[in-house]
C-alpha cells in the first residue's frame, strides 16, 4: 500500500486583464476548472471582485498537481499580476467538498482577506502595490469564513 502524499496549498492574489471578466466567461472558466481539478483530485476556492477585477483563488491537493496548475495559471492571458499570497504545506484541505467553489466578492472583502495595507514595506518588485500577507493560518481562516456561507460548486 502507498503512503498518502501530504497535501500542498497555494492561496494567490490576480488582475484579470481588459474589462474583466463577463459572467459568460467567467461561467466558462469555472466549468472548465471543475472538470479539471475533478480529473486530478484538486479542490479550492476562486473569489472575484467584479468592481476591481481581482482575483483570490485557493488551489489544494498534491504538491505537483498543484504547482504545475499553478504555473498554467500564471500565463493565463485572461489575467495578470499574479502573486502567491501562500504556498506550503497543508494538514488538511480547506474545502474537500469543492472542485472549485465560487463566491462573487467586492473589493472591500478581497482586501479584508488579503491584507490589503495603503503602504507596504516590501520592496515594490515583490509584491503587488497594496498587498501584505497575512500569516497563513489567518489568511485560510479569513478565505473560510467568508466564503463558507456564499460559495457554491455548481
Amino acid at each position: 500500500m502507498l503512503a498518502p502524499q501530504p497535501l500542498h496549498q497555494i492561496i494567490y492574489h490576480s488582475l484579470a486583464t481588459g474589462e474583466g471578466m463577463s459572467p459568460e466567461a467567467l461561467a466558462d472558466l469555472l466549468r472548465q476548472a471543475r472538470a479539471y481539478n475533478q480529473a486530478h483530485r484538486l479542490t479550492g476556492l476562486l473569489l472575484y471582485a467584479a468592481d476591481t477585477q481581482e482575483f483570490v483563488q485557493v488551489l489544494e491537493g498534491l504538491q505537483a498537481e498543484v504547482q504545475s496548475l499553478y504555473a498554467k495559471i500564471a500565463r493565463d492571458p485572461r489575467h495578470k499580476h499574479a502573486f502567491v499570497l501562500h504556498e506550503g504545506p497543508a494538514e488538511t484541505r480547506m474545502f474537500p467538498d469543492w472542485r472549485m467553489g465560487f463566491a462573487p466578492a467586492a473589493a472591500h472583502d478581497l482586501h479584508t482577506i488579503t491584507g490589503y495595507l495603503p503602504l507596504v514595506s516590501e520592496p515594490a518588485h515583490l509584491r503587488p502595490p497594496g498587498l501584505a500577507v497575512h500569516a497563513p493560518a489567518q489568511l485560510r481562516r479569513f478565505l473560510a469564513d467568508f466564503a463558507r456561507p456564499l460559495a457554491t460548486d455548481e
